[in-house]
């Protein structure tokens, strides 16, 4: 009974501040509590996330069995003025340890006023040159599946792998991602490595990104068996999935989101091998940096759109399963919404206890407690990231191209990259984003970096 009593006293004295409010204390008292409860809403939508982090620290690598067969892969590569970079991915695609017999690389050449075609067709691949007033990499790529499947058919494919020209793949790349095509998964990714992780805190931010999401988030998930979703390049579909759709049906500006979530909604697993390592080439500037998430966030807000709404009550009748649910967190604006009431909730705060007439009590609650412990949590979160970003830099340290105190140093400052996601995220709601070319300059060959 004392027991009780005590916590029934400790609910009143947080309600009430020590006594009966007044109509204007009630308002403030209600904000507080709906605050504690959205806040509530946000840890149970976004948990998943904490989870994986803690479940990467104590896990491995999935290790996959090896195929019984060794199938046979197109590569599709949309280039747009790409002649610094094209050269390097398909001269790495022919490098690999994998039959040649088995490999055919196709170029679409997507509006290009420099020698991306000639390039191509010197190193070996079958260049298909395309003028259209439809720009973006998912109509290119739509157009080169098309062409593909009405002119190689004779070929039969089993998957075809996305690549971007910026992209190169290890040696054993290929080998490692057959593996998963013989387990039966008709999409599958890889893992993201960095060519210029180590430009400055720019590159190592986005490359941090990535890094992030396939040592923590597509790690846990393969582990867990959940399935996984794609991310722009670096993974294969089965060619029977494409000759389904007749082509790439997915035109929103992340097109790869799009189709993870039809997969999701299709009960469609996307596989994960964590060994098949490829790197691409981060933006150099922080306005390009923006200017590439502003695109990805609005395609997130177009995804949202087009399958929220209309499918999210299937999906539940259907059962909402784990990929399918954080598929829908993932492109839900949550992030937005918590930011925006976060600034919101401190406004309305701060004006009422210092515009209205309170108690004492109040105000000393105000100064000693809300303050300071919004504080906190900028403080708490901010070292949060930073050890976040310690736990996955560690599991992938041997692939972060770049000397050891500069990963350890650029754990310091990936927190900054990681939340201006959420106000460029607000700012794709109201702006429209249009299709840009981020200039991809660093031209390396696979020799140069030391991962299998």
């Amino acid at each position: 009974m004392d027991i009780l009593k005590y916590v029934l006293n400790l609910i009143k004295d947080y309600w009430f501040f020590g006594g009966l409010p007044s109509s204007a204390e009630l308002y403030l008292r209600v904000l507080v509590a709906f605050n504690v409860v959205f806040g509530l809403l946000i840890l149970v939508m976004y948990f998943h996330q904490g989870f994986y982090t803690f479940f990467a620290l104590f896990t491995r690598a999935k290790k996959w069995r090896e195929a019984k067969v060794r199938h046979k892969y197109a590569y599709l590569i949309c280039a747009h003025d790409e002649e610094k970079v094209i050269g390097n991915l398909i001269d790495s695609i022919f490098a690999q340890d994998y039959p040649k017999d088995l490999m055919k690389v196709f170029v679409c050449a997507d509006n290009c006023t420099d020698d991306t075609a000639k390039i191509a067709r010197e190193r070996g691949a079958v260049v298909f040159e395309r003028y259209s007033n439809e720009r973006g990499k998912s109509y290119a790529l739509d157009y080169m599946i098309k062409r593909v499947l009405a002119e190689y058919a004779e070929e039969k494919f089993d998957a075809a792998f996305v690549f971007d020209a910026d992209n190169l793949v290890t040696a054993n790349y290929t080998e490692e991602m057959n593996k998963l095509y013989d387990a039966g998964y008709k999409a599958a990714t890889s893992f993201r490595a960095s060519k210029n992780v180590g430009q400055n805190w720019v590159t190592a931010g986005s490359s941090y990104m990535f890094y992030r999401e396939c040592s923590l988030v597509h790690h846990s998930r393969s582990k867990l068996d959940f399935g996984t979703y794609v991310s722009g390049t670096g993974f294969y579909v089965a060619m029977e999935l494409l000759e389904e759709m007749g082509g790439w049906n997915y035109h929103t500006i992340t097109e790869d989101i799009e189709f993870s979530l039809d997969c999701a909604l299709k009960k469609i697993k996307i596989g994960y091998n964590e060994n098949a390592v490829f790197y691409d080439e981060q933006p150099q500037k922080l306005r390009d940096s923006c200017a590439q998430r502003l695109r990805w966030c609005r395609g997130m807000h177009e995804c949202f759109n087009k399958y929220y709404f209309k499918e999210f009550k299937n999906t539940v009748k259907s059962g909402l399963g784990p990929i399918r649910f954080e598929m829908f967190v993932h492109v839900c604006p949550l992030s937005v919404i918590s930011f925006v009431w976060t600034i919101l909730y401190q406004l309305l705060l701060a004006a009422a206890v210092f515009g209205g007439k309170f108690s004492a009590s109040v105000e000393h609650w105000y100064i000693t407690m809300a303050l300071p412990s919004f504080g906190i949590s900028v403080a708490g979160m901010y070292l949060a990231l930073v050890a976040c970003a310690f736990i996955f830099v560690g599991k992938a340290w041997k692939r972060i191209d770049m000397p050891a105190y500069k990963k350890i140093f650029y754990c310091f400052t990936f927190p900054v990259i990681f939340t201006l996601g959420v106000p460029i995220w607000s700012v794709a709601i109201f702006k429209k984003v249009r299709w840009t070319k981020i200039p991809h300059t660093v031209s390396k060959s696979i020799g140069d970096f030391g991962t299998k």
